[in-house]
């Protein structure tokens, strides 16, 4: 529905003060209400801006249009439009909506937050442009960051792969907003939901004297586990309700989360209790980069396996021939068994097959990864192809969802601020890892210990 245009000049946006431990936490109104597609992620979306929100807002979450009039809107810093979909609001709320924004409230659209309010143009300004499509299946595609300085953006990689369903728009946003990011067309198959290219997919932008931010990925249950989208979000509404640092607060104990059905009326809603009680992994990489003392090895790892790779690769070629760390690296042991060194051979195939057993127990299969354990994947390589097999699952298998149940984990654990605030899943799949960081170690040392394998076998050969 359309509403007649805003007869007062938009007011300035009142200055936002920061969020310090003393001061009430701003409240933040999530709205998922449905007029056409649901998403079944919208649960996990609305647990999400509780659980990143923690010391920071409190949320309340509501698929009653009723809510919006101007008495209640103004005691939101910002409104969220959760994969909203269709005609949701009337025209007296759509008006109350107006005048919220042009008194300096602000808009988070996540996902089909743009395939919202066709009839309403001042809504389609706001979003900064209309859903019209997207690929018939989800896909892996590269997000391009094109503006890593602001907040919502400069915690992700330059080119941030990840699987999702990729919009496209009725018309190109980027003359009227500010583009965070777009798409490379190249990296997926867009079918008809292409964009000649020219592809954003996340953006903001200063509007009508109120604030306005969008992103279009969480159409999927998955992305609101990934540690680079659930920081993406806060900072995004972070931004877009001028809590100056999404850091200053730490997190509040967390309490039993419920979800909001059709109809119901905002209510608060708390993050969820950790399951405890289960054996489950603490894979965090990407949260605890700067507060793991095992993070320091990381340099050492990378050294040692570097150079034992080149010396084993030096020493092969000047000894009798190359056989013998081949089939070393192939197979741990198998070289020096091959080749007549049965008991040494053995012994050894024991000992690194048993340091990889014992690193995927303790740390579950994603203990093994070439993308958040880079360097040390160097030193896990080691161990062969059977290192790259691991990769390969975690790569393909598990972090696709495609086996697995996914169950609760305990949050992380950073040595200054405590538990992290979060929801924390892992996949059955991994078995009961309770460690990754150690399952980490323990593989990479059963690598380092091939490579010194290979060497022995150069000079045996």
């Amino acid at each position: 529905m359309q509403s007649p245009p805003a007869a007062a000049t938009p007011a300035p946006a009142p200055a936002q003060a920061p969020v310090t431990a003393t001061t009430a936490l701003p409240r933040i109104l999530v709205f998922s209400r449905t007029a056409a597609f649901r998403h079944a992620s919208i649960p996990d979306g609305i647990r999400t801006v509780t659980e990143i929100g923690v010391g920071l807002w409190s949320v309340d979450a509501t698929e009653d249009s009723s809510v919006f009039t101007a008495a209640n809107l103004k005691n939101y810093r910002a409104v969220v439009f959760l994969s909203t979909t269709g005609d949701v609001l009337d025209d007296a709320q759509q008006k109350a909506f107006e005048e919220y924004i042009h008194a300096g409230g602000a808009w988070v659209g996540v996902h089909a937050a743009s395939d919202t309010e066709y009839d309403w143009p001042w809504y389609g300004k706001l979003a900064g442009a209309w859903f019209v499509g997207h690929p018939a299946v989800n896909q892996e595609a590269t997000v391009v960051v094109e503006d890593r300085t602001h907040r919502s953006t400069r915690m992700l990689p330059a080119e941030w792969k990840r699987l999702d369903e990729w919009y496209a728009f009725r018309t190109n946003p980027r003359s009227n907003v500010h583009v965070l990011a777009s798409l490379d067309e190249k990296s997926y198959n867009p079918g008809k939901a292409s964009m000649g290219g020219d592809h954003p997919i996340m953006w903001y932008h200063d509007f009508e004297g109120g604030r306005a931010w969008y992103t279009a990925g969480g159409h999927t249950k998955e992305s609101y586990t990934e540690p680079l989208f659930r920081q993406h979000l806060r900072e995004g509404i972070a931004w877009a309700a001028g809590i100056e640092d999404a850091k200053a607060v730490p997190p509040a104990a967390p309490a039993q989360v419920g979800d909001v059905k059709a109809g119901d009326a905002a209510a608060p809603v708390q993050a969820p209790k950790p399951a405890a009680q289960l054996m489950q992994s603490m894979r965090a990489h990407s949260v605890l980069a700067d507060a793991s003392p095992m993070m320091a090895m990381i340099p050492i790892s990378l050294a040692l396996g570097g150079a034992f790779l080149v010396a084993a690769i030096i020493l092969g070629a000047s000894g009798q021939g190359i056989k013998g760390p081949l089939l070393n690296w192939a197979f741990p042991g198998l070289g020096h068994v091959v080749l007549g060194h049965r008991k040494r051979g053995f012994l050894a195939m024991a000992a690194i097959l048993g340091m990889f057993g014992c690193g995927l127990l303790i740390g579950g299969i994603d203990a093994v990864d070439s993308v958040e354990d880079a360097p040390w994947f160097i030193a896990q390589s080691g161990n062969g192809p059977i290192a790259l097999a691991a990769d390969w699952a975690n790569q393909n298998i598990l972090k696709t969802g495609k086996v697995g149940e996914l169950l609760p984990a305990p949050p992380p654990n950073d040595p200054v601020r405590g538990p992290l605030p979060g929801k924390y899943t892992m996949s059955s799949f991994k078995g009961l890892g309770s460690a990754n960081e150690f399952g980490t170690l323990f593989i990479a040392l059963g690598g380092l210990m091939n490579f010194i394998l290979i060497m022995d076998i150069s000079r045996r050969d």
